[in-house]
């Protein structure tokens, strides 16, 4: 089977990471990177030994260039999008689609209609963690889901344009909204009502409109179940990522401050499962903590493009949480729960 051809655009961190961990997989072939810093698409471009571009549509051009990855800023992902949705090349989008409603929903039609295969990045479904206690809720390892309780907390703030309301999304869309994707997840169930509050409260807001470095949101599912989740950006002691799903028959607990493990509580007992990561002093940053799914997402795009399967996570599944996360920010703001359809 010939080699699948990949372009990266975008080189921050993420992008590096998914540039990096296609050099590693089998059947794949990283053709360039695109980065609008030429300085830093030489630099890559020269360390993975593939071509650089500082203009996308050039980029596109490259016949051996067979699907996109496209790692830019949130504000900055429609022109890229678009542009390779026109190209009629599969896409793998960082999570979310675009930073408005009106954006997502244009961009999700467009890639509807062009029947391109697209898979948003939202590496925690294939975190082995979550993968595990999605597959024991799902198997009735705890009877019904009736309630998640979740956290999490980043050592530091995010880069200033994540920080701001406007351009990132600010806490609801650039960090929560992981969380919001994960409750779908989780509960097997779409979110009904969103109630968010939010305060700065330790953080130097700089200036920016909206901005809150500590969020609380309730969430209710159609079939009524909740969530809560606890949202913030100074947890100095390390990255902090732990969800607890209760059912009608125990309880599943991702993640604990030594290492990645699920526990699963039971009337029988306990039983813990212990992963791939433990934590050596403080608790590491999203790099580490999710090394590997960041590998494993990569590698499902790869066989949905291949094999011709379906995309694991769709832009309607973006869409779906992008809708929680614009409720949440509705909500925070009116002091109201706010319907997630409205």
């Amino acid at each position: 089977m010939q080699d699948l051809g990949i372009g990266v655009v975008g080189l921050g961190r993420l992008g590096y990471t998914h540039a990096y961990n296609i050099k590693k997989i089998p059947q794949v072939k990283l053709i360039a990177v695109c980065d609008q810093q030429g300085e830093l698409a030489q630099q890559v471009a020269e360390e993975m030994n593939c071509a650089w571009y500082t203009d996308l549509r050039k980029m596109l051009e490259n016949k051996d260039i067979q699907a996109v990855c496209v790692v830019t800023p949130t504000a900055h992902h429609v022109e890229p999008v678009t542009a390779v949705v026109q190209a009629k090349k599969p896409l793998f989008c960082e999570k979310p689609l675009a930073s408005s409603m009106a954006d997502n929903l244009r961009l999700a039609e467009l890639i509807k209609q062009s029947g391109i295969k697209c898979q948003i990045g939202f590496q925690r479904r294939f975190d082995p963690a979550h993968a595990e206690a999605q597959r024991l809720i799902r198997e009735g390892g705890i009877g019904k889901p009736v309630y998640i309780n979740g956290f999490s907390r980043d050592p530091f703030p995010p880069p200033p344009w994540a920080c701001d309301p406007s351009k990132g999304g600010g806490l609801y869309i650039d960090f929560l909204l992981h969380d919001f994707d994960m409750a779908r997840f989780l509960m097997n169930d779409e979110v009904q009502t969103v109630f968010a509050t939010d305060s700065n409260l330790v953080v130097d807001s700089e200036g920016i409109e909206g901005f809150a470095d500590n969020a609380a949101v309730t969430l209710r599912f159609e079939g009524g179940s909740l969530a809560n989740y606890h949202a913030s950006m100074h947890a100095g002691y390390g990255y902090d990522i732990r969800t607890e799903v209760f059912g009608s028959d125990g309880n599943i607990m991702i993640g604990d401050l030594h290492r990645s493990a699920v526990t699963r509580c039971t009337k029988e007992g306990g039983i813990s499962k212990p992963l791939t990561f433990q934590s050596q002093g403080k608790l590491p940053h999203f790099m580490v903590r999710f090394t590997e799914a960041y590998a494993l997402e990569m590698q499902a795009f790869v066989d949905c493009v291949l094999n011709d399967r379906p995309a694991p996570i769709s832009e309607n599944d973006a869409l779906k949480a992008f809708r929680i996360a614009v409720a949440a920010g509705e909500s925070a703001r009116r002091g109201v729960p706010v319907a997630v359809d409205s």
